[in-house]
């Protein structure tokens, strides 16, 4: 679930996402924050609305299957824009300019770091009302034509779609010298009611790339239209941690800080289609992000299903220089836990999963100590709030 490399981006402010009963109409949160001060209530509000609207973000593996890989995923703040857009601040201060509210971003691909064939970014971003986000999809296009990110050498050209008029697209292709492979790398905008679609695809071809846009907005229209946004006079009022999910979480601070419901936390999850459903059969409703991840599911029984689960797809799809996770040493002190390791070391090369009463603890960590250590904190705390 942790990522293979983490970008480094600053966002480690509790959020919140709203949670929902079955067949229900989407409601927006409605509770208060603890800070006094009017600017932080803001600010933390907007964060806890971006967080909100994780679960309205189509996630990379509903567009394609392959995409089993998680990458970076947060609250869209101006850094973790500016990052997402590859470094570009005319495109991060398009935004600005035209009043964003809030958003939230991900991002996956089909196997880790240069090996892949296919990446996709996924974005969704709050303007003020619906002129507002047309305003700024034609903004934000026009700044991806007319400047770079940090990495780019040449321009990008615009690429029409045809049957999808309101898609700004556009395309930058690559070379690699290396191994002789050509890329593209595209970033399309597209507004639906008060928000900006923003979808960027690194692929092999024109063709990919149009392709995953076309499906990702396709499939982002819909959940965006079931969101229950917050109104903007409420977003102060907004708690920070509706279900106590992230009070539970033990560890320092990460970019994915944060209150989440079943969709949201798919989003970090190795394979989410499964990670989701898997969610859906436990009745896990509510998860918290600190250092580690916490899930409320529907009974201990179903924690024990949920923890196996996520154990598994980490064994599957986790792997360092082609090495895999391997059982290793359980903590003394956490009697439940069970943890893997790969030999090889590297950044979270270790996994532990510790069920406790109907919650999960799933913990990522550089070593054996640390390893130890946050999951028997995490037991400690789940047999707390018992």
């Amino acid at each position: 679930m942790h990522l293979l490399l983490r970008v480094a981006v600053v966002a480690a402010v509790l959020t919140s996402a709203g949670c929902l009963p079955d067949n229900s109409k989407p409601q927006a949160a409605e509770t208060t924050t603890t800070s006094n001060q009017p600017g932080d209530r803001q600010r933390t509000g907007a964060l806890a609305e971006g967080a909100r609207m994780a679960e309205a973000l189509v996630l990379p593996a509903e567009v394609d299957p392959a995409l089993v890989r998680p990458g970076e995923s947060g609250v869209l703040t101006r850094a973790m824009l500016l990052v997402s857009v590859g470094h570009n601040p005319v495109i991060r201060d398009a935004a600005t300019k035209n009043g964003l509210v809030t958003g939230f971003i991900t991002s996956g691909s089909d196997a880790s770091g240069g090996s892949s064939e296919k990446v996709l970014t996924q974005g969704i971003m709050r303007f003020p009302d619906s002129s507002a986000a047309i305003r700024a999809a034609e903004d934000l296009g026009d700044a991806a034509l007319s400047s770079r990110g940090m990495l780019e050498t040449d321009a990008r050209r615009a690429v029409s779609i045809p049957g999808s008029p309101g898609i700004r697209f556009s395309l930058y292709s690559m070379h690699n010298t290396s191994n002789g492979t050509d890329r593209v790398d595209s970033m399309a905008f597209t507004p639906h009611a008060e928000y900006v679609i923003f979808t960027r695809v690194s692929a092999r071809s024109d063709e990919q790339a149009a392709a995953a846009t076309i499906r990702a907005t396709e499939l982002q229209r819909p959940l965006l239209d079931s969101f229950a946004p917050t109104d903007d006079a409420k977003l102060a009022d907004l708690t920070a941690d509706p279900e106590g999910m992230f009070a539970l979480s033990v560890g320092k601070g990460s970019a994915e800080s944060g209150s989440y419901g079943p969709r949201g936390a798919a989003l970090f999850a190795f394979d989410q289609l499964v990670a989701l459903k898997v969610f859906q059969d436990t009745g896990m409703t509510a998860a918290g992000v600190r250092g580690t991840y916490v899930y409320r599911t529907r009974d201990p029984e179903a924690a024990k299903r949920l923890g196996q689960a996520l154990a598994d797809s980490a064994i599957r799809l986790r792997k360092i220089r082609d090495a895999g996770l391997v059982p290793a040493a359980n903590p003394p002190d956490a009697g439940a836990a069970r943890c893997w390791s790969i030999t090889d070391g590297g950044n979270n090369s270790w996994h532990c999963v510790v069920p406790e009463g109907r919650y999960v603890g799933e913990i990522w960590a550089r070593d054996a100590t640390e390893a130890h250590d946050l999951t028997t904190k995490q037991q400690r705390a789940f047999a707390a709030a018992r």
